[in-house]
């Protein structure tokens, strides 16, 4: 059996708390297995937390404070880092948008506006400013940029397989001027070339079928 791989806490911000909740565990003299009892996560999940492959969720900090008698040190971290990636993300999404990073594969049915994944910055800034008409500019284009940002996860390595279900309302709204709108549409084709992804239209003739 290879031995265990101790996670690297300088590599990233999961894996610094990663590392850390391993020693902690360890001085404390407990398993995976017992960390993890009478919390609703599983073993795995927990380790991949160790291994700094994914962030802890709250419910998940607040049990390993509780057996671990750490002071609520990984309460406040998920907090923090709560905050941190909710800049220019509603809360509701959070996470969702961190998941989006560890997927394998993206599914979405879109039947109002086109997916955040495949948005243009104006047709991002457009349908923002349209939900939020008293927003300062600054907060639209923080907004902005942290949605067509979510679209960096098409760039690594082994990007998620995306695959997209729009309306055909969705396309045919003029949010943005005929030149924006023909580059939104560029765009799609673009990111669905270069990433064999998948995006279908439901037309609007299509009745509804019957089970």
């Amino acid at each position: 059996m290879p031995a265990k791989k101790d996670p690297d806490a300088s590599t990233s911000v999961p894996c610094f708390y990663g590392a850390e909740l391993r020693y902690r565990r360890e001085q404390a003299g407990l398993t995976l297995e017992q960390l993890v009892e009478g919390s609703f996560r599983g073993v795995s999940f927990l380790s991949q937390i160790e291994r700094g492959e994914r962030g802890m969720p709250m419910d998940l900090a607040r049990h390993v404070d509780q057996r671990l008698d750490t002071d609520g040190f990984f309460q406040r971290r998920c907090e923090d880092a709560a905050k941190a990636r909710r800049v220019g993300i509603a809360e509701y999404f959070a996470d969702v948008a961190e998941l989006e990073t560890l997927a394998r594969t993206i599914e979405d049915w879109a039947p109002t506006f086109v997916p955040g994944l495949l948005q243009t910055s104006a047709y991002a800034r457009a349908v923002t400013r349209s939900a939020m008409p008293r927003a300062s500019n600054a907060k639209v284009e923080e907004i902005v940029v942290a949605r067509v940002k979510r679209a960096e996860l098409f760039e690594q390595e082994s990007p998620p397989k995306f695959w997209a279900v729009l309306d055909e309302s969705v396309i045919r709204r003029r949010v943005l001027p005929p030149a924006g709108m023909a580059e939104l549409l560029d765009h799609i084709t673009e990111v669905v070339r270069a990433t064999r992804s998948i995006a279908q239209i439901v037309p609007a003739t299509a009745a509804p079928t019957r089970s």
